[in-house]
């Protein structure tokens, strides 16, 4: 049998924990055993779903006014051939008229020389033809017989030389008439060519005013400077030539276009894990990984100094329910660490530059100083102070304590409870 004193010592201890000996009583106070395994560190940042490829509507490249009179609303799953914007034709039709009647003009004015060019080379080698039979005639009176006299003979070869020259004249003036008809025609012809040119160029341009989905995807308005003003576009808004009105995304396949504090940008790399929580389905988790890491930093609010970098997270097919836009969480995994003791961050204390947990004992809660490692909004690394199995307050235990007597009033903590900084997140993994 135990001795009488050993009986007497344990009614002690266990009077001592029903009375709450140094804090608050054992069982009124939240507590979390210390752990030891591998911790997976988790950075944390927002971003938004986009989808990997997406076709750019924009204002057609036209002059004149470009109205719109048709808009697909936003939000609106396209397939091929259906209507995104219509643009008022008016102006373009007005120009349509006068390019097609200077076209009639210029075809007309071709017609006309021809008509008249027919009847000046059709003259031109008629003359030909005359000086050649006066040369014919002129050339049978020539003759080198004595009985005709001699002034006759030689009247008859000056008549041939001169219908010869009558012959060269004549072939110089159809050769002229045709080179000038050439010409004439060629200078009316270019003039028909760029009034075609041009009732080609408005046809293209009407065509233009009509711009149908080239493929499947759903309507997302860009929004750009539109009277003075930064918005979406609208039926009735005159827009520029080139200015984007929609993306046409294909949702087929999306990812995350994350951002992350220029600070936190050298923990982050290639190839990392990423678990994408969507707000609007957090529920679900997607599993992604680091695309890209984009080299430049850059402030995303004109009015803050704070820099980011941009971070592409690339996604699995998508079911469909994901939509571009939509706000993420993206918890990239930067750097396990093995083999660890790990408490919760609510049960760390500080006391100016000292860190403290409440450990539970026998006989109560003990403060015990503790040398701490990584941590984050979750969870906190212990490298000295505690052991594997130790339990530990979550709460202050006299500031419990203190709060639960009848009119007193609860100390003052010197830090809250899991106020450690944090630069990456710490997700313990049994």
């Amino acid at each position: 049998m135990l001795p009488r004193a050993t009986f007497a010592l344990a009614a002690l201890l266990a009077a001592l924990v029903e009375s709450g000996c140094g804090g608050a009583g054992l069982d009124a106070v939240p507590t979390a055993e210390v752990e030891q395994g591998t911790l997976s560190v988790v950075l944390g940042v927002p971003g938004e779903l986009e989808a990997v490829k997406s076709e750019n509507v924009s204002a057609p490249n036209v002059r004149g006014g470009l109205k719109i009179t048709s808009l697909a609303e936003e939000g609106t799953r396209v397939k091929a051939g259906d209507l995104l914007v219509e643009f008022d034709p008016t102006d373009l039709v007005k120009e349509m008229e006068q390019a097609v009647s200077r076209l009639r003009i210029a075809q007309t004015k071709i017609a006309q020389k021809q008509a008249q060019q027919t009847v000046k080379l059709a003259t031109a080698r008629n003359e030909v033809v005359k000086a050649g039979l006066d040369k014919q005639r002129a050339e049978l009176r020539v003759t080198d017989s004595e009985t005709v006299p001699r002034v006759e003979r030689e009247s008859a070869r000056l008549d041939v030389e001169e219908s010869g020259l009558a012959v060269g004249r004549s072939e110089a003036a159809l050769q002229s008439a045709q080179l000038e008809a050439s010409a004439e025609l060629e200078l009316l012809r270019l003039e028909q060519d760029e009034a075609q040119a041009k009732v080609d160029q408005i046809e293209r341009q009407l065509g233009q005013l009509v711009i149908r989905a080239p493929g499947e995807g759903i309507v997302l308005l860009t929004e750009a400077w539109r009277g003075g003003k930064r918005g979406k576009a609208t039926v009735g808004d005159s827009v520029w030539p080139g200015n984007g009105i929609m993306e046409l995304p294909d949702l087929a396949a999306m990812r995350v276009e994350a951002w992350v504090h220029e600070v936190d940008a050298t923990q982050v790399a290639v190839g990392q894990t990423v678990s994408v929580i969507v707000d609007a389905r957090p529920d679900a988790p997607l599993a992604g990984t680091v695309e890209r890491v984009s080299d430049l930093a850059v402030k995303r609010n004109e009015e803050s100094e704070v820099k980011h970098l941009a971070v592409t997270i690339a996604l699995p097919q998508a079911d469909g329910a994901l939509k571009p836009g939509m706000t993420v969480r993206a918890e990239i995994r930067v750097a396990d660490v093995p083999d660890v003791l790990m408490v919760p961050r609510e049960a760390v204390f500080y006391s100016g530059a000292e860190s403290v947990v409440y450990r539970r004992g026998l006989g109560g809660w003990s403060r015990v100083p503790v040398t701490l490692g990584r941590t984050n909004d979750s969870h906190v690394v212990v490298t000295a102070g505690l052991a594997v199995g130790d339990r530990v307050a979550l709460v202050d235990p006299d500031a419990l304590e203190a709060g639960s007597r009848p009119g007193a009033a609860a100390p003052v903590p010197t830090v809250s409870a899991g106020g450690a900084p944090a630069a990456a997140g710490i997700v313990p993994t049994p």
